[in-house]
């Protein structure tokens, strides 16, 4: 019984440790994919153009995302 118990800990710690090991190819937070304060800068320009110009808001994130990478 004891070496049953033995090797359940073992399979278990095995399983930890392979899950631990796998934790760099997560995929990046939420900090990581924040933009810099220039192109935050940037998108609230363009979304205050797009409120300005009246654009609709179904075409709304496509006309910003336009003109970040025409303001580049």
């Amino acid at each position: 019984m004891p070496r049953v118990i033995a090797l359940l800990t073992a399979v278990t710690l095995g399983l930890g440790v392979g899950t631990a090991c796998a934790q760099p190819s997560m995929k990046p937070s939420a900090p990581q994919k924040m933009m810099s304060p220039a192109e935050a800068q940037k998108m609230r320009a363009c979304e205050k153009q797009a409120a300005d110009q009246h654009v609709k808001m179904d075409e709304r994130s496509k006309y910003v995302m336009d003109c970040m990478t025409a303001k580049k």
